[in-house]
């Protein structure tokens, strides 16, 4: 053939490989049997599958309302899984021509489910579990740990459209709790799979990560607060008149059900597997708002107000018995906001008596008081969020306490150099001469004279040497606080706001170089709470 070709187009060609494609083909195009009939067994099985619906046939159901029933569903169809993997690896090596019957055949007789590879897996179906309301999710609990920690195709989506439930003696719990979030936060126990957690209020937000959860080939959870208002007890519904949606949003904003991602495909540390950014001001804890309205004497009034798990329940009709309202004649001195109260100790708190606002039909605005059932199960919610933000790196206690003891090392060497540029800078150099001469001793002064003067008792001062710029203070009152020629934050105007944004001040300050001093104002509202927080800082 290559004689035949001639010079001319020699180099288009190879025949070396054309050689050995024409010797090792059969004559008349004539297919042994052996190989026939393998192809006829992979083209069978490939025709009969029914993991993906062909030409309008049959095929199995993926969907499921209990793991068991998924399970079961699984480990029938695994042999039926591995004989059509097999079948489209042999069809694989048939069509590239790389079947080699003395390294295969061997090979694939003995092929079976410990063959399969999680690569393999993804080429299926995944399976799907919807269980809802939670009370399913409760008597499948032990079956969902096996799915999840399986390592298995499997994808649970738990709905739960109610997540407050009643005190129950029986349980050991005399407050409300949170039902559903423990669900999902058993699943990140497990380590290995997908987890994400979220209202439907966040879905659309989270979208990339639903996605990412199903197309993994890994178990995964999805627990999702619908929003949705049952039926309570008695003729009062829970919240006829709220939309689903909004409900849902206050669920998340209240940290009654947050939002997080659990993914362990991101990373192997924390930080790149765990996520709760699209929670309402995750840094916080708990969401605040500015709120403005008009007294009796239609004066403006304005304050930042906290969205607490005392006001999502406020909205539930179940709850109602659980709140008083409180006459505008009666309101004092002692009531404290719910989110100021969860932080008292026990006896500061035995002052003072907790409320939320809530506006009625005529957009009056009343203080309502609560009990210390819902007070419970707020303090219960603070501490689940808590959690959840160490696990999402906000405010870390143990990168708190490393920051605190490389800050006091950083200090420490601070006050070295301070002390020896002291001394340095009060000795007295003692001339040089030929013999020495008795002289007297010359005091050394060893107070330093650059220190800044202390401020007067009681009043507020900034450390402004040591401030980094970070604009808390000048957010809060960008009159009373103000920056010099250096960008570095004083007070340039205690007068011009009230005792209680000079501590918040303080509270919010990066390097803690705020003291807000005493108050100037004996009638400023919940004074005694606030010059507390203020002790921290003096």
């Amino acid at each position: 053939l290559k004689r035949s070709v001639g010079s001319v187009y020699e180099d288009a060609f190879d025949f070396e490989a054309m050689s050995d494609i024409l010797g090792s083909s059969f004559v008349n195009g004539a297919v042994p049997d052996k190989r026939r009939r393998r192809i006829r067994a992979a083209l069978s099985a490939l025709k009969s599958q029914k993991f993906f619906e062909v030409d309008g046939g049959g095929a199995h159901n993926f969907v499921f309302d209990r793991p068991t029933r998924a399970l079961e569903a699984f480990y029938e169809r695994l042999p039926e899984m591995v004989d059509l993997i097999k079948a489209m690896t042999i069809a694989r090596l048939e069509i590239e021509g790389r079947y080699k019957e003395e390294t295969h055949d061997a090979f694939f007789r003995r092929f079976d489910e410990r063959f399969v590879e999680p690569d393999d897996l993804g080429r299926f179906p995944s399976y799907l579990v919807c269980l809802r309301n939670g009370a399913d999710a409760k008597t499948e609990k032990a079956m969902l740990t096996e799915v999840l920690s399986s390592g298995l195709p499997m994808k649970v989506l738990v709905q739960s459209d109610d997540i407050l439930e009643d005190a129950s003696i029986m349980s050991a719990r005399f407050s409300l709790g949170v039902r559903g979030a423990q669900l999902a936060a058993m699943a990140v126990g497990l380590n290995n799979a997908f987890v994400l957690q979220s209202s439907g209020s966040a879905l659309y937000r989270m979208r990339d990560s639903i996605l990412g959860g199903l197309k993994n080939g890994q178990p995964a959870l999805f627990s999702i607060f619908s929003g949705l208002a049952g039926a309570s007890p008695g003729p009062v519904r829970n919240t006829p008149e709220t939309p689903p949606y909004l409900r849902a949003a206050a669920a998340l904003e209240s940290r009654a059900f947050p939002a997080f991602v659990f993914d362990p495909a991101r990373g192997d540390d924390w930080a790149s597997r765990f996520s709760i950014d699209e929670n309402p001001q995750a840094g916080s804890e708990w969401p605040v708002h500015h709120f403005c309205y008009e007294d009796d004497n239609l004066q403006k009034i304005s304050e930042d107000i906290a969205f607490t798990f005392v006001d999502f329940a406020a909205v539930d009709g179940r709850f109602g018995e659980n709140f008083a309202d409180v006459p505008r004649s009666e309101w004092q001195g002692a009531m404290v906001p719910v989110d100021t109260f969860l932080k008292l100790d026990a006896k500061a708190a035995a002052e003072k008596v907790p409320y939320i606002l809530m506006i009625d039909e005529n957009n009056t605005l009343h203080k309502v008081i609560v009990d210390v059932t819902l007070l419970e199960a707020a303090h219960r919610c603070r501490k689940m969020w808590r959690n959840l933000q160490e696990l999402g790196g906000v405010d870390n206690s143990h990168a708190r306490n490393l920051l605190a003891k490389e800050k006091g090392l950083w200090e420490q060497e601070k006050e070295k150099e301070r002390n020896l540029e002291a001394l340095r800078s009060h000795s007295v150099p003692v001339p040089a001469t030929s013999a020495p001469e008795q002289t007297a001793p010359v005091p050394v002064d060893t107070e330093q004279d650059d220190e800044p003067a202390p401020a007067p008792s009681g009043e507020p001062y900034i450390e402004t040497p040591r401030c980094t710029t970070c604009d808390e203070c000048t957010q809060i009152n960008n009159r009373m606080f103000a920056y010099d020629d250096n960008k570095q934050a004083f007070i340039a105007d205690p007068d011009a706001g009230t005792f209680r944004q000079l501590v918040e001040a303080a509270e919010s300050c990066q390097v803690a170089i705020i003291h807000p001093g005493k108050p100037k104002n004996p009638d400023e509202p919940n004074l005694d709470e606030i010059m507390a927080r203020a002790e921290a800082f003096n």
